[in-house]
This record gives structure tokens, C-alpha cells and sequence, in this order.
């Protein structure tokens, strides 16, 4: 358990106990980190005791002793604590990285936040050597990577936790003065790292320059607030944690205040979601049981009066009211803010444009606080705002039906079909021993920097370099992977599918770079996937199975370079693969069905409308189906009848048409001096042309010496 305690608004310090139930009871262990020292002998008296404030009183003495820690005259002005730069040592929170590692984040206004690893086995700190991130922030030897703050400005009680679906750490502090009138507000950054740099939608960087005006970082989650179903206003909500549920539900813990005269306080439970740009979204209503619907709402029941509230930018204490705004069926808003606004197609994803701004979350209907169901809205913008809407009269309506797609409108099952070879379906329906399906395309996605594989600029060119760059789901990070022969497979481009992951060496020498180059089926453009603890490892046959794709020296920088070296299961080596889920665009598939494995035809898809598409098989019939992504990455195929069945989607290479070579009139796939010949002898009517359109050089529709004197010329380059 830790804990801490204070004595001043800078003179703090994190402990922490120990026992062998949750329940206790704790033994306490010891003292981590102290704020509020002096360099110098400078004493605090009581009737009771004479405490000496230099640093010398505190564990820092000994941390130096013995090497852990390094002396640094930062830490004081003035022979006082520097609480400009370093915390007040409270409001310790334990959190955890995606390889198990263990980290403290802590303190509160005064210096910012901060983060140091802690020891599983000890639970004691594990300090860094003091210096500066590669992005410029503070790292000290005794109290570790400053993560947000700093310059005396508010922000307290860090909160830190991981989500797998969107590959962020979220960092949660509450800005202002905890008591009614203080302004208190919870306020929301992430980051790709543990240790940060955490950023909020409108790309600040949590950690803050002396000069930095403090309300336009970070996404406000929600001021003082009321809506006319409240008795009374919200007030200073703050100082949350978050959980994720077994079921996969997130929820919003943090405790507020009221508008009643008096600084009473309750702990309230709101769900929460992530909107589309990952960012979280929360229920304008504690929780009461309801569940956000998977499909949506029928529009119909999203028309009408709102009551909205902006909850801005601020931190001054103020009571925001709502305003009056209409959801109009032709998807604008009227009344106090006029705007736009839609619901995804297949889902409760709400996108409103209001004032101009940008704002993405979902409707959702649930209880208010006086145990009415309604329809609400919930969504955040790039301008760090989070907005509500609420309607006051009962939702009566039903969830629309959820369409079981999973298909991304914004990518298609074949991105280049000139690109396409015929190496899918692939040997068999699986990659190896995994759940993963041969022929389907995915994003594959490093464990260690939750940083994509990546091509370049999206080059598909011989030689391109893999590196790893941001998740953006553009074709430059999908990867199509085949099965081969003995559980091995192929890494193909969606580019150009006629380029393979490569690693750079005939041997399968360790280090070796790994890049694009024309699929040949060498050892060196096969690999083994094999599973690891959720993630996968690619183990190149070339190495004889002993070396993986590895992002070189555990980079977590976009543009971290892909290469080779021995397999030891490093989160480095471990990725996530999923499933791009593209919409089916014309064109030849070869089908194999997921129930045996079975390729069971060769079929022309055409997209009719919706997720109707016409299929003409091998045997030439032409009949509809309703077809529909899986979740994991196959299609179900429904017949008019309503019998569906499970495929893997493989693009066929079309047969290969020869370009026509303008001046060749022979046909014969060359301009040569037969073709002169034979252009000469049909000037003078004397023979025939065997291509006449070729004939036509000049492109004016007509045959004469011109085009004659054209071809002499192109002969003689």
C-alpha cells in the first residue's frame, strides 16, 4: 500500500506498507520519497519535538551512499525546497506498463508530476540516472521522469492506466482547488510510453513551461456543472481513477462536491467510452445499469430538444449552465448552438460539428439522476472541450439492430489489384499454429513502442526499409500474411502484394537489416509465428527459427528501424496482429471456408449497394449475397435464403493482358522494321495491317506518311 503524508503544501512524503491479505493488516516498511527538505540545518519545533528540515533528515543521504541516488543543487533556492521544479510528494499511484514493468506516479502542483519504476519484489523505487528524455523533459536521479506540471501550477492526483484497444497510457490529474469554489476539474493526456511524453487532442505536452497558461492543456473531462433534472449543481469533481471491467466496460470513479453551502462530498461512478480517435468520453449520468448500444439508435429517436453543456476550458469555479439546442431530423442543430451532427451507420458513434468545432463521441441512452431513461450525447473535440447533451423527456425507443460488419468503409479488401500475385489463399487456413487466417490483411503492431510496422512514405519499391511509425491504418501498415509449407509464412505489402518482408542476408545473420524485395519464396522471406502471452513473434527461416523481427535497440520513436537478431521473447520482438477489416471491392476472391479450411471457388464480387454484392462463380451463375466482415478478418457470406457461411477472401491475379506497343502494326509485341514494311506496303495499297489502331501515331484518325515518318523515327529511338 501507498501511502503518504504531509505537513505543508510542499513538506510531504510517499511511504509504503506491506501485508500478505488485502484486507491487512499492513506492516508499515518504509519511507520513498521526501519533498520540502533544505540544504542547510534548519529546524521546525513543537512543544513536543525539534525536526530538522535538511535533506540530510530524509532517506537521500543514504540513497547517495549508496550510489542509487546523485546530490543535485537544483533541488534548492535559495537553501529552500525548489518546488518550482520538483513535486510535492503526494498521491502516489501505482500503475503498470504492457511488459509487467511496475511504476509510481505521484505529486501534486508545485514541481508537476513525476513517474519512477518500482522494484515488484521490494517495492522500493528503482531510481534513473538523473538527465533529460530524448524529447527534452527533466529526469532526476531521486524523484524520477517528470511526466506533467510544473511551475507551481495546479494538477494532482495522477492517475495512470494502459488500454490494449487503442494502444495509449492515459494520465488523469484534476486541476484547481479541491473545495467548491476552487474550480476543481479532471483533466485527461496520453501517451504511447509509460514515462510519457503524455499529450492532450490539441498536442500540448502535459509538462508545462513557466510561461504556459495552464486551462489549455490537457482534455477537460467536466467543470461544475447542471442540468435541470439536478437539484443541485455538480461541484469540484476530481481526483479520479478509472477501471476497465471483466466485460471490458470502462468506468470514471471521482468524488464531487454540490452547490448546498457546505463542502459535503460523494464519490460518483460514471461509464466511459473511447471515441474513434481514442480519446475518452464520458456518461453525462452516474451509472445506473444501462449499456451503451453496440448498433445505435434509431435516428428518429436522437431528434429533439437537448439541454447542452460546454464544459470549456476553465478552472475558475463557475457553475455552467446549459443551453437549449435542437437535433434536427435533416442532421443540424438549431437554438442556442447551430451545427451538424450524424450517427455512424453501423454504431452509437456520434460526430457534431457546433460553433465550427469538430466534437466525436456517442449518443447514448440511459438513467439521469432522477431515474429517467433518455437519450444523451457525450463527445470531445481537438480544442480539449468535452460536451454533453441530455433530452428530458423518457426514451422509448429500441437499440438498432447492431449489423454484425466490421468493415472499415475507408479501405478496401484489395488496395492495388495490379499488385496482386496468386501466392493466396495461401497452403492452409491458418498461419501455423495460431488463430490467425492465411490471406487476410493486418495490422501488425510492436509491444514494447505500440508503434506499427511501417514502409515508409509508403513505398513499395525494392529495398524500402520497414521501420515503425504511429498507428494511422493507412495501406503503408497493412500486411497480408500467407501460409507456406511447414507452418512458415509470407509477409506480403497490401501496396503491392507482389512485395515480401525481407531479411537482408542470405545467411540469416544476426543484426541483419530487415526491408521489402520482390516475393521469390526464400527462406529469407518466411517466418514462424509463434503466440507469446497475447502477442506474436516472427521467427525467420532462414535463422533456422532463432532470430525475429526486432525493432532495433527497443526504440519507441516513430521511424525505429526493423531488423533481425535472436529471439528471446523481448517485448521489442512481440507484436500485436489485427485485422484490417476493409470493405470487399470488386474483383476476382478465391473462397475458403473457415469451418474445414476448404477452398470451394473462384468468384467475380460486384458491390450493388450497401453490403449487397452480386457473385458469379466459376461456373458463370450470377446470384446475390449479403456479405459481411468477421471480427476476425473472414467474411460471412448470406445466400437469399439466409444460409451463411464463414470465408477467407483471397485476391486472384487477373490474367495478364500485354500492353499494346503504339507503331507496332504486325502485332507481334515489337516495333521493329517488319512493322515499317508492312506500314509502307499498306500506304501503297498493296497489303493489310494486322493492328491498324497501332498504325495511327500521331492520334489524329487518319493513316498517312506522317504516321510513317513517326514510326522511322521511334525505330531510331
Amino acid at each position: 500500500m501507498y501511502f503518504c503524508t504531509s505537513s505543508t503544501y510542499k513538506r510531504s512524503v510517499i511511504c509504503y506498507a506491506w501485508s500478505k491479505s488485502i484486507k491487512g493488516t499492513y506492516t508499515f516498511a518504509d519511507t520513498l520519497i521526501y519533498s520540502g527538505f533544505y540544504d542547510t540545518d534548519s529546524y521546525v519545533t513543537s512543544a513536543t519535538k525539534n525536526v530538522n528540515r535538511k535533506y540530510t533528515s530524509t532517506n537521500i543521504d543514504e540513497l547517495i551512499a549508496s550510489g542509487e541516488v546523485t546530490y543535485n543543487n537544483a533541488w534548492f533556492n535559495n537553501h529552500d525546497f525548489n518546488n518550482q521544479l520538483f513535486p510535492n510528494a503526494i498521491d502516489p499511484t501505482i500503475y503498470y506498463d504492457t511488459d509487467g514493468k511496475m511504476y509510481m506516479t505521484y505529486g501534486s502542483w508545485s514541481g508537476g508530476i513525476f513517474t519512477l519504476e518500482i522494484d515488484p519484489k521490494t517495492g522500493r523505487c528503482i531510481h534513473p540516472k538523473t538527465g533529460t528524455t530524448s524529447d527534452g523533459r527533466m529526469v532526476d536521479s531521486y524523484f524520477g521522469t517528470k511526466i506533467a506540471g510544473g511551475y507551481g501550477k495546479s494538477g494532482e492526483g495522477p492517475f495512470i492506466e494502459y488500454n490494449t484497444d487503442t494502444g495509449y497510457y492515459y494520465l488523469w490529474t484534476t486541476y484547481g482547488g479541491l473545495f467548491s469554489n476552487g474550480g476543481y476539474n479532471m483533466r485527461v493526456t496520453r501517451s504511447k510510453s509509460p514515462l510519457g511524453p503524455f499529450t492532450d487532442p490539441a498536442g500540448n505536452q502535459a509538462v508545462l513551461a513557466s510561461s504556459t497558461n495552464l486551462d489549455s492543456v490537457g482534455l477537460k473531462v467536466m467543470g461544475n456543472y447542471k442540468f435541470s433534472t439536478l437539484d443541485r449543481a455538480y461541484m469540484a469533481c476530481g481526483h479520479c481513477s478509472v477501471l476497465r471491467d471483466d466485460d471490458g466496460q470502462w468506468y470514471l470513479f471521482y468524488h464531487a462536491r454540490f452547490d448546498d453551502g457546505t463542502e459535503y462530498h460523494e464519490v460518483r461512478v460514471h461509464p466511459m467510452w473511447f471515441n474513434a480517435d481514442g480519446w475518452p468520453v464520458v456518461s453525462p449520468f452516474e451509472y445506473a445499469g444501462d449499456t451503451l448500444s453496440r448498433g445505435g439508435y434509431e435516428e428518429s429517436d436522437i431528434v429533439g430538444k437537448y439541454e447542452y453543456i460546454d464544459h470549456g476550458n476553465g478552472t475558475d469555479g463557475k457553475i455552467i449552465g446549459y443551453q437549449s439546442i435542437q437535433l434536427n431530423a435533416d442532421g443540424t442543430v438549431s437554438g442556442d448552438v447551430t451545427g451538424t451532427w450524424k450517427q455512424a451507420a453501423s454504431s452509437a458513434e456520434a460526430t457534431l460539428v457546433l460553433g465550427g468545432k469538430t466534437y466525436k463521441g456517442y449518443f447514448y441512452a440511459g438513467q439521469n439522476e432522477k431515474g429517467t431513461k433518455v437519450m444523451s450525447f457525450t463527445a470531445v473535440g481537438t480544442n480539449n472541450r468535452t460536451v454533453w447533451g441530455a433530452r428530458n423527456d423518457a426514451f422509448t425507443g429500441q437499440d438498432r439492430a447492431w449489423s454484425g460488419d466490421y468493415a472499415d468503409p475507408d479501405y478496401d479488401l484489395v488496395f492495388n489489384w495490379d499488385g496482386v500475385t496468386n501466392e493466396t489463399p495461401g497452403a492452409s487456413l491458418r498461419i501455423g499454429d495460431t488463430s490467425l487466417y492465411s490471406g487476410v490483411s493486418y495490422y501488425i503492431i510492436n509491444r514494447n513502442s505500440s508503434l506499427s510496422l511501417d514502409l515508409p512514405e509508403g513505398k513499395t519499391e525494392a529495398g524500402t526499409n520497414l521501420q515503425q511509425w504511429e498507428p494511422n491504418g493507412c495501406f503503408a501498415q497493412q500486411f497480408r500474411l500467407v501460409a507456406a509449407e511447414d507452418g512458415y509464412c509470407s509477409i506480403l505489402a497490401v501496396g503491392d502484394e507482389r512485395m515480401a518482408v525481407t531479411v537482408d542476408s542470405e545467411t540469416g545473420a544476426d543484426g541483419a537489416n530487415v526491408e521489402l524485395q520482390a516475393y521469390t519464396g526464400a527462406a529469407t522471406q518466411r517466418f514462424r509465428v509463434v503466440e507469446q502471452d497475447g502477442s506474436y513473434a516472427f521467427l525467420s527461416q532462414c535463422s533456422g527459427g532463432k532470430d525475429a523481427l526486432d525493432v532495433f535497440e527497443w526504440s519507441t520513436e516513430n521511424g525505429g528501424n526493423i531488423a533481425h537478431y535472436p529471439y528471446n521473447a523481448f517485448a521489442c520482438q512481440l507484436f500485436t496482429v489485427t485485422p484490417v477489416h476493409p470493405t470487399v471491392n470488386d474483383g476476382l476472391y478465391s473462397l475458403r471456408r473457415t469451418s474445414d479450411g476448404t477452398v470451394t471457388d473462384t468468384a467475380t464480387l460486384k458491390h450493388l449497394s450497401g453490403t449487397s454484392y452480386q457473385y458469379i462463380g466459376a461456373d458463370g451463375q450470377a446470384v446475390a449475397y449479403d456479405i459481411r466482415c468477421n471480427a476476425d478478418g473472414s467474411y460471412a457470406l448470406t445466400d437469399a435464403t439466409g444460409l451463411t457461411e464463414s470465408y477467407v477472401l483471397s485476391p486472384v491475379a487477373q490474367a495478364s493482358v500485354p500492353a499494346k506497343l503504339r507503331g507496332d502494326v504486325d502485332a507481334n509485341g515489337k516495333l521493329e522494321v517488319a512493322d515499317i514494311v508492312m506500314m509502307q506496303k499498306y500506304l501503297l495499297q498493296v497489303g493489310t495491317l494486322n493492328d491498324a489502331d497501332m498504325g495511327d501515331m500521331d492520334e489524329d484518325g487518319v493513316l498517312d506518311v506522317f504516321d510513317l515518318a513517326r514510326m522511322k523515327r521511334a525505330l531510331l529511338h
